[in-house]
């Protein structure tokens, strides 16, 4: 098991071992997107678990970028001593924190937020293959699109403010970024739509952005979709060769981290480990960028193949972790 207890430095951050911590949903946020009580004490057992590296549900970058009612939200510098209780849980114990930004885009899974005839933006008008709700969404026009890297941007500097050791951008699972690399949501025709090179730019300028306000020392990380089917599955929609494309202009772009997941697929398969074919492909295309390995992990001996076969850099133990909070610590005494 030394392989899986092997420490990893990342823009000058140690990480002392190869488990990561993966962002899982909470919904336990105020209605205004605060963390409470509730939301502190979900987080203590994962502070403390051992992990090497903790990765922060998804925070939405604006209220109209929401998915759920109980979300977390980094839209307004209010949020900030809030998160800094938060993000002082896994500092406190000198576990590195990313906080994940996002926008929903129109992937809306609680109807309360459509408020007052208010219709969500996306790509493309059409209906998000996720969602239960029969919600058309209103297409982005180039001002709307403009306007996104600005919000992650601004996220991403009050997340540093409340102490966070970077943050992750989340374009995977089907929200705005991923509706944006998935033929599924994007059927545009002008810079934003067509080829992957394309239906990537949006993703790139939100990087970019990221990367220029929090200057050269907060790490800085992508989920991305590999692909909108399973790897099992008849490949349709975003492919793994169009991640594959991505991931190699990540390797140029001084990313410092690339969490691999999937888009329209969702985070479900069977088994353990059921992105690692996909995983495998798109880490030889990262070139130097670390990559993380999540999905279905729950035994060592599965983390520890995935490292071995140097399919990725870490992996990520999401529900099994969270489920046992001393698996790590089990883990280690296999050694």
């Amino acid at each position: 098991m030394t392989l899986l207890f092997e420490p990893l430095e990342i823009r000058g951050i140690r990480i002392k071992n190869r488990i990561a911590a993966p962002p899982m949903a909470s919904l336990s946020s105020t209605k205004t997107g605060l963390p409470t009580a509730d939301t502190l004490d979900n987080y203590i057992p994962l502070s403390e678990s051992g992990a090497g590296i903790a990765i922060i549900e998804h925070h939405a970058v604006h209220a109209e970028g929401r998915t759920r009612l109980r979300q977390l939200l980094l839209d307004r510098d209010e949020v900030i001593p809030y998160q800094e209780d938060l993000a002082g849980l896994f500092s406190g114990k000198g576990v590195p924190a990313l906080a994940q930004i996002s926008h929903a885009g129109s992937f809306i899974v609680d109807e309360d937020i459509l408020e007052n005839g208010w219709l969500p933006k996306a790509p493309s008008p059409i209906r998000h293959p996720l969602s239960n709700l029969f919600l058309m969404p209103v297409k982005m026009s180039e001002s709307d699109i403009s306007q996104i890297p600005g919000l992650f941007s601004e996220a991403a500097r009050r997340a540093l403010r409340a102490g966070y050791s970077g943050v992750e951008i989340h374009a995977a699972h089907g929200y705005l970024l991923g509706q944006f690399l998935s033929p599924m949501t994007n059927r545009r025709s002008d810079a934003y739509g067509g080829p992957v090179k394309n239906r990537a730019r949006l993703l790139f300028e939100v990087y970019e952005a990221v990367r220029y306000t929090l200057g050269d020392e907060p790490v800085v990380a992508v989920r991305l979709g590999m692909a909108d089917t399973l790897p099992e599955a008849e490949p349709s929609g975003q492919t793994v060769d169009d991640a594959r494309w991505v991931a190699s202009e990540f390797s140029s772009m001084k990313l410092d981290l690339l969490d691999l997941s999937g888009n329209m697929c969702g985070y479900n398969g069977e088994g353990e480990a059921w992105f690692a074919p996909y995983c495998r492909t798109v880490k030889d295309a990262a070139g130097k960028v670390p990559t993380i390995c999540t999905g279905g992990i729950k035994k060592a001996e599965t983390a520890l193949g995935l490292l071995e076969r140097r399919e990725c850099d870490l992996v990520g133990v999401g529900r099994a972790l969270k489920s046992d909070p001393d698996l790590i610590r089990k883990w280690k005494a296999l050694e």
